[in-house]
């Protein structure tokens, strides 16, 4: 049987011709990304109680924590700086669907908001603003970037021997990015897998029997070129329902 996987939405709203309008919201690449590696997606709504994290991870063989708005700084123990848009439910709901998964023993793929708040979840702490420190993230503009589509793109180094070293086959990539935040202390039972040249930690893993990847650009966006990032997910879990 094809694997099941969650994917966290985020909640929006939306001006309709009904007035405003609260939306659970998650963009099509990513469930259109999971079926394309042989797998049936399911979203799960947001900020849903923390009872209920337990019940749904049980319901799936793996779990994607999807992009959106940022972390709480208050969730890693920080005052507000430079976050902008948060939702302190959510973050509680996605950190008991990361500790409901570790617990079960069911896989997880953490895409850009979603690699932040795993770490944070771990136990580690994130950049409020990275433009201004880290090179390769500076603003996108039409004016300073025109040959840029919908993101600016910048490489990432792989560390060798890591899970994304084999899944794509080479030691580096060129990646999308879509964030102002990252990674500032690495979460103690995380490793990196991968760099910007401008040291940002772009990629990590869990350290240990647990799968748990995060990657801080948005694979389900690039196409084929990075697909490869679903198929090892998928990989992951067939793995895990075998042990």
């Amino acid at each position: 049987m094809k694997p099941l996987v969650g994917i966290t939405a985020w909640r929006r709203t939306l001006d309709t011709y009904y007035g405003p309008d609260r939306l659970h919201t998650l963009s099509a690449f990513y469930p259109e990304s999971v079926m394309s590696a042989g797998m049936i997606p399911v979203v799960f709504p947001a900020g849903q109680s923390l009872d209920a994290a337990g019940r749904l991870v049980s319901m799936v063989d793996g779990l994607i924590l999807s992009g959106g708005d940022d972390v709480d700084p208050e969730t890693y123990g920080r005052q507000v700086t430079a976050a902008t848009r948060f939702d302190a439910a959510v973050d509680r709901f996605e950190v008991s669907l990361v500790e409901a998964a570790r617990s079960q023993g069911k896989p997880v793929l953490a895409i850009c908001r979603g690699l932040q708040l795993l770490n944070v979840a771990m136990g580690g702490t994130l950049h409020q603003e990275v433009s201004g420190e880290f090179a390769s993230h500076e603003p996108f503009s039409r004016e300073t970037d025109p040959e840029e589509t919908g993101a600016r793109r910048h490489v990432v180094r792989f560390e060798p021997g890591s899970v994304l070293a084999g899944a794509y086959g080479v030691a580096e990539a060129k990646v999308n990015t879509l964030h102002h935040q990252g990674i500032d202390r690495l979460a103690p039972e995380l490793v990196v897998e991968g760099r910007a040249d401008d040291g940002l930690i772009e990629a990590v893993r869990c350290d240990g029997k647990w799968w748990a990847l995060g990657v801080q650009w948005h694979p389900e966006r690039m196409e084929d070129e990075h697909q490869s990032v679903f198929e090892a997910f998928r990989r992951a879990i067939e793995e895990a329902r075998r042990s």
